[in-house]
């Protein structure tokens, strides 16, 4: 049995402010964290429902307030620079299936994502001998933006810093 959002009151309403986002550090990222995770399942207007509330991805009733998730991700190790995960990308935003991983590793589990570290670091070494973020982005079938995360090695990292290309 499905659960019943039809009826926003309070902070139960996707958009309700309970002072947490005028917060920083911590409590802000969380905040938002929070905020993106209903916004991606409740709200049929955001540019990514399709992929979560479109394809039945629920959340965890005591979740809907902030509070309660709150305390789950502070006893779930939650720190700044963490991504919420869904263990399995089919199941619902609920305690059992979520944890907090980087956001590389986090890209890499993505049903979007089309490249290997590998291929990364051929992105990275022709990126390094001139080829243009434009030219490799139509290479490899990926948006510039992509080939951005991966030259700045934000995304598909490669652990030594000083690697090289």
């Amino acid at each position: 049995m499905g659960r019943n959002y039809e009826n926003f009151k309070g902070e139960n309403h996707p958009s309700f402010v309970h002072g947490f986002a005028n917060h920083t550090g911590k409590r802000r990222t969380l905040y938002n964290s929070w905020q993106n995770m209903k916004q991606r399942c409740l709200n049929p207007n955001h540019p990514k429902y399709h992929r979560y509330g479109g394809r039945g991805i629920k959340i965890h009733q005591a979740w809907l307030k902030f509070d309660s998730f709150m305390k789950w991700a502070l006893d779930a190790n939650y720190q700044d620079g963490l991504s919420l995960d869904r263990i399995d990308n089919e199941g619902d935003y609920k305690p059992s299936n979520c944890r907090w991983i980087t956001i590389s590793a986090n890209s890499k589990k993505k049903s979007t994502t089309k490249l290997e570290d590998e291929i990364c670091a051929h992105i990275r070494k022709k990126y390094s001998q001139g080829s243009s973020g434009k030219d490799l982005a139509i290479e490899y079938e990926v948006c510039e933006g992509t080939i951005w995360f991966i030259v700045k090695n934000l995304t598909h990292k490669v652990e030594n810093e000083n690697y090289n290309i």
